[in-house]
């Protein structure tokens, strides 16, 4: 289940490949990009970036994409931590150029994920966590449909800054799903 390449109207999700790790290291040099993300990527050197690549490609409950436009260009990546006993999937989400914020890459790339989890997969769940100050992140789940379930104290730290934040934790069911986006 590895080469999967998932289409939207106007993106493409395709396996994450090392020639896209130029663009993690240019995008991670902004500490915009990086405020919410736990992760010490921050100024993350290209040789790093390739290590991680290669080690998550070698993951087998695990799916990553990068994110492409229609006119070909790789805007950011997601991907998908598959629980196959339980049905359920928990999801990241970066659009890493900031030319692509705000003009709904990211609700696209969540209806793509999700109708493949949950028509094509039948899984039952689909979870995130994501900071709570991230308000573009929260109004995007949201809109998808997704539920707050819970808040997280202090659960991540912020590298740029200084300082825990608080996280939801926020899901949507595939019955929920199915009601929202069938036929649509």
């Amino acid at each position: 289940m590895k080469n999967i390449i998932l289409k939207g109207p106007r993106l493409t999700l395709r396996p994450i490949k090392l020639s896209d790790a130029a663009d993690y290291v240019r995008w991670f040099k902004d500490k915009r990009v990086v405020l919410y993300m736990g992760e010490s990527l921050y100024r993350i050197s290209l040789a790093k970036e390739k290590e991680y690549i290669r080690a998550i490609q070698r993951k087998k409950d695990n799916l990553f994409f990068s994110i492409i436009t229609e006119d070909g260009k790789h805007i950011g990546d997601t991907a998908l931590h598959l629980n196959q006993s339980n049905k359920r999937a928990g999801f990241g989400l970066l659009i890493g150029d900031k030319k692509y914020w705000g003009r709904g890459y990211a609700g696209e790339c969540i209806k793509i994920l999700g109708n493949f989890l949950f028509e094509k997969l039948k899984y039952n769940r689909f979870q995130l966590t994501t900071v709570v100050n991230n308000k573009r992140a929260v109004r995007a789940y949201k809109k998808a449909g997704f539920k707050t379930e819970g808040l997280l104290r202090e659960f991540q730290w912020s590298r740029v800054e200084k300082k825990f934040n608080d996280e939801y934790t926020m899901s949507i069911l595939r019955s929920e799903w199915l009601k929202k986006y069938k036929n649509k």
